[in-house]
């Protein structure tokens, strides 16, 4: 329980209230996202921690990729020798049934270290939409109900080397192959808002699936001496591939849902490839200064990744039984991606003060290009920049039970690959989402004061201004061939969002037996946009939330925990978001001297789950709700095998981590 951490509704991690955490392990960051990177923290034994780190402000020698902070987990080290694992089952009931399965196996010896783990999931998710859209008096007013099974199949295998105690060679293979299938179906009022009427209906239904692998091969140097000097390389090798159609129906009936009066159906297939190569290099020296001994560290280090992304749209109407491919509306997107890195930084402890500097040189190359298979329409994304990005952190220790910080940081954050794709996923024919090729870099400047207190409490304040911010942006159009009025949600470049934020962390110590931890932040957020022909964004929204956690130790071998969150106000992109909230409860049992748990919980308590949110842009408005399976009957069994006390295998990460996030992650996940 670490302070200004916690999950959402959907597992991310997040810190004080802000999403984009970089969660790290022992100074090296996962590429593993979402409900894949919950489960892993979950898996961590409290007893293998050492510390936890929270830095608000990364330095320099971390990637100016992401504006919410890092977290850094360092464990314990042990060389006694031997052999140790663990296998864990799953089974979950919410409106239908999954399961899970993993293993874990790790061997070391005097020299070499040999580990791997699995895992894999089959279940099916639920989940409901309501999407309220009005144009002037005219509405469309949609609800929808989807599901997907999942079913993804994760794999980690290493080895690492160490000839003596300051040399470590390794070789890390990772991949993933996940094949879901998804169905959805709609159905759309359309007709008068004032007059309450319909003048008629489409239904439509989307059956789809998908064939996703992934591979990340990586090559790890390390060298550490007696003096505090460490060299870390990496080189990495990374493919990313996946295989994505749908049939999508359209049924246009009268307002009785009687008779058809039209209709319509296309199959879309989607191919997509990426490879990804990356190497880095970071070094570091321990200096002493101010006549003091090793107070002080220097570090420097460089990076190059290479990005290559090639998508194909083929979009088919089917009549007759037969496919036929529209050329008019299929075309190819081809993405590549170079980025250079260096960095300089230094920190050092004067006294009662603290101080650290920095600055990270980053060049990119963009070049896409946009193929139709008419060449009508076609569009090059060809642009370089290069940015500096400082940061800097100032602390000062008043006595042992109050100390202050002040930080600041310069960051960027690039589009997502996917959201860099210019092709139209369908719902309907009536709304869609489409990626935005043209989408420029986020630059975020942020500055935090915190307060911490007794080595417990943390209370901080900060505020942050972006410059072409992401935002999920609803807006409509004509469409090219029908000429009926459709609605599409993109990823857009706001002008600016400033963003005020407070935050507090206290652990509850009730009683010997009781043990609880509060988390609560306050943001206030302006955004402003102008796409033109009066669709304006200006927004100044204030929204906050709590998480609060009970432990309560019943006998030596059996705990219980009560834990929720609740929500209110904040945006998700030019959305403004109503009030939600959530509860679980736990039963955890302690078996076979500990080398076995038993857990049974419950979640989603009050059938609580669901979201509900609102946007105006022009003359739309868009009344948004949903609802997902969140309500759960959770059995959990591990069993823990060997000698528990041997050091774990390194969780060293890679130097294509940012570009893998990006990508999507390690083979997708398998909870919602």
């Amino acid at each position: 329980k670490s302070p200004g951490v916690s999950l959402d509704q959907n597992e991310n991690v997040s810190l004080k209230g802000r999403q984009n955490v970089i969660v790290q392990i022992n100074g090296k960051p996962t590429p593993m996202t979402g409900q894949d990177l919950a489960q892993f923290l979950k898996s961590i034994n409290s007893s293998d921690l050492e510390a936890i780190e929270i830095i608000a402000t990364p330095g320099a020698k971390y990637d100016a990729e992401g504006n919410a902070g890092i977290i850094n987990l360092r464990l314990k080290k042990d060389k006694r020798l031997g052999t140790n694992g663990s296998v864990s089952l799953g089974y979950f009931q919410g409106i239908t049934a999954k399961g899970d399965a993993s293993f874990s196996i790790n061997h070391r010896d005097r020299k070499v270290n040999l580990f791997g783990s699995g895992s894999l999931f089959r279940g099916r998710w639920d989940n409901t939409m309501h999407l309220d859209n009005r144009v002037g008096d005219r509405r469309f007013d949609q609800r929808n109900n989807s599901y997907w099974f999942a079913r993804p199949n994760n794999a980690r295998f290493g080895v690492d080397y160490s000839p003596n105690a300051r040399h470590t060679f390794g070789v890390l293979a990772t991949g993933g192959v996940f094949t879901p299938n998804n169905w959805s179906r709609a159905r759309t009022d359309i007709g008068s808002f004032s007059e309450n009427r319909v003048d008629s209906l489409l239904v439509a239904e989307n059956e789809g699936s998908m064939f996703n692998w992934n591979s990340n091969f990586n090559l790890n140097y390390k060298f550490a001496d007696t003096s505090g000097n460490t060299l870390n390389i990496d080189a990495d090798y990374g493919m990313f591939r996946d295989s994505h159609t749908v049939l999508n129906q359209n049924f246009y009936r009268d307002a009785e849902n009687i008779n058809t009066l039209s209709s319509t159906a296309i199959r879309m297939n989607m191919p997509r490839d990426i490879d990804i190569q990356s190497i880095k290099a970071d070094y570091e020296r321990e200096l002493s200064l101010f006549g003091k001994s090793k107070n002080s560290k220097l570090g420097a280090g460089a990076k190059f990744s290479n990005v290559a992304t090639d998508n194909t749209f083929n979009l088919l109407e089917v009549k007759n039984g037969s496919e036929q491919l529209d050329p008019d509306r299929s075309n190819t997107f081809e993405y590549r991606e170079r980025i250079s890195a260096a960095y300089l930084n230094g920190n050092t402890q004067w006294g009662k003060f603290s101080v650290q500097l920095g600055l990270r040189l980053e060049h990119t190359d963009v070049h896409g290009d946009l193929i139709a298979y008419k060449p009508v329409d076609e569009k090059t994304v060809d642009t370089a920049y290069t940015s500096l990005f400082p940061s800097a952190a100032l602390g000062y220790e008043i006595n042992k039970n109050h100390a202050l910080n002040l930080t600041y940081r310069r960051s960027i954050d690039r589009p997502r690959y996917q959201d860099l794709n210019p092709f139209e996923y369908r719902l309907d024919e009536l709304s869609f989402r489409r990626g935005n090729p043209f989408m420029r870099p986020q630059f975020t400047h942020t500055v935090e004061l915190g307060w911490t207190m007794f080595q417990r409490i943390n209370l901080s304040a900060n505020y942050a201004r972006t410059l072409n911010a992401f935002a999920n942006v609803t807006d409509q159009e004509l469409d090219p061939v029908t000429e009926k009025q459709r609605f599409f949600i993109q990823v857009r470049n706001l002008a600016t969002r400033d963003n005020i934020g407070l935050s507090l962390n206290a652990p509850i110590p009730i009683a010997k037996w009781w043990n609880g931890n509060l988390n609560f932040w306050y943001n206030y957020a302006i955004i402003k946009a102008d796409y033109g022909d009066e669709r304006i964004i200006d927004l100044k929204v204030g929204g906050g939330g709590f998480w609060m956690q009970h432990t309560f130790t019943l006998t030596k071998t059996i705990s219980a925990e009560a834990s929720g969150w609740f929500n209110w106000g904040g945006l998700w992109g030019a959305y403004v978001n109503r009030p939600q909230g959530v509860m679980d409860i736990g039963l955890t049992k302690r078996l076979w001297d500990g080398n076995g748990t038993l857990r049974l919980s419950f979640t989603d308590v009050w059938r609580t789950a669901r979201w509900s949110s609102y946007t105006e842009i022009g003359n739309l408005y868009i009344d948004a709700r949903g609802t997902w399976e969140g309500q759960q009957l959770r059995v959990n069994m591990t069993y823990r095998f060997g000698n528990n006390n041997i050091q774990n295998a390194r969780r060293r990460a890679t130097a294509a981590d940012e570009e893998s996030r990006r990508a999507g992650g390690e083979g997708g996940g398998g909870r919602n």
